[in-house]
């Protein structure tokens, strides 16, 4: 029993491990507008008439694993989600409705950030994407974007190495204050 278990969780690593290196794929359906120019008579080519048509289109993005550098303005970005639990109790969907109002720009950035990696930089670029997104996306698209870009993130690694490292110091100073004092 222990083993198949044991199996499971290997293959299961070894699938994330996967997903991390190649980057994680999703597409986006948005409209895009175009002007068709129309002859208004047979007999005279040069009036024409100009229509606005709207033609389906997809865009296909893929997230990988963030450098360092990009995983910092991720985390900068999500320190500002804050939420208050006992709010959303008390009132939960006008609080659900006020934190969209608050965050759901922030969502499509974060998002945006995890797609350029370290061309985040480009804030013409960022803003462009950001708010593509934000405009053709919905918020069961976003959450399921995060949750890849979480899994994508491998914070479970870098903590992993934060205490291996930690625990493999020789020396620990002792603190001379109490810092609860």
């Amino acid at each position: 029993m222990e083993n198949v278990d044991f199996n499971a969780i290997e293959a299961e690593k070894k699938e994330i491990r996967l997903l991390i290196s190649n980057g994680i794929s999703f597409v986006v359906n948005y409209m895009e507008k175009r002007e068709v120019k129309i002859p208004r008579w047979s007999w005279c080519k040069w009036l024409k008439k100009t229509v606005i048509t709207k033609e389906p289109k997809q865009k296909e993005f893929i997230v990988k694993e963030p450098t360092a550098f990009t995983l910092d303005r991720l985390t900068a970005e999500y320190i500002e989600l804050a939420i208050d639990e006992e709010k959303i109790r008390e009132a939960p969907r006008q609080q659900a409705r006020l934190y969209f109002q608050e965050h759901d720009k922030r969502m499509a950035l974060i998002i945006a950030i995890a797609i350029l990696g370290n061309d985040w930089e480009d804030t013409e670029q960022l803003t462009e994407l950001a708010n593509f997104i934000f405009k053709w996306t919905t918020n069961s698209q976003q959450h399921e974007l995060v949750q890849a870009i979480d899994l994508t993130n491998n914070l479970a690694d870098f903590i992993n190495s934060i205490r291996l490292l930690s625990s493999a110091r020789t020396t620990i100073p002792n603190r001379i204050e109490n810092p609860e004092d």
